[in-house]
């Protein structure tokens, strides 16, 4: 099941996989879900033509994400929605009897999240690409995770994708987008700073810890 959220990153995942699923010597079926946050309000037409056309059969989940962490006045919103969204798919991917969940996590998430839970947890990690959820006995997958970006939003472009993303009312004073522009600056000193990132999450040695 493909974690559909309308970005440019799950619709270039989903066309990904679709590909891959007509020349994989290993066999795997598709279907996709996508979670409306809004409550019921999102446009998903241009979504479910894109999908049909990919014949990859799409669900529909209803959730007030957003009138929740409104009514919470949530201080981490952003880690509130992953968890509720990623939560709501791996059921929805168990309902649906398929046993791996993917997402369209990229590069520059997966450093951000670093610098995030550096800076405002005290601890250098990320998710894993691969991680097994015990509760659901799903699999996550991220085949994105080595792809930066702007390499995404340029293929996206290039491929005029129907990205049709529900506007997060948060996502210009997150602190998910303070890490992002953190990372833009260190990118014009180091250009390989996410690749070190991501290096360094692969070789972290004991005898480095205190």
């Amino acid at each position: 099941m493909i974690g559909l959220s309308g970005g440019k990153d799950s619709l270039i995942l989903s066309l990904a996989l679709a590909v891959l699923r007509r020349r994989s010597p290993v066999k795997f079926g598709l279907t996709a879900c996508i979670i409306d946050q809004t409550g019921g309000t999102m446009d998903t037409s241009l979504l479910e033509k894109f999908m049909a056309e990919l014949d990859i059969p799409l669900s529909i989940f209803d959730h007030p994400t957003y009138s929740i962490m409104e009514e919470r006045d949530e201080r981490s919103p952003c880690s509130l929605c992953a968890n509720l969204r990623r939560g709501i798919l791996a059921a929805q991917a168990k309902e649906a009897g398929t046993n791996v969940l993917a997402l369209g996590h990229h590069k520059d998430d997966a450093v951000e999240t670093v610098l995030l839970n550096l800076f405002y947890g005290g601890r250098f990690k990320c998710y894993q690409p691969n991680m097994f959820m015990t509760r659901t006995e799903v699999k996550v997958i991220r085949p994105l995770i080595y792809i930066e970006e702007r390499r995404i939003a340029l293929e996206a472009a290039r491929l005029d994708l129907p990205v049709t993303s529900a506007c997060c009312p948060y996502s210009e004073k997150s602190k998910r987008l303070s890490a992002k522009k953190i990372l833009e600056e260190m990118e014009k000193e180091i250009p390989e700073i996410k690749s070190n990132v991501i290096h360094a999450l692969k070789n972290v040695l004991e005898s480095d810890v205190w």
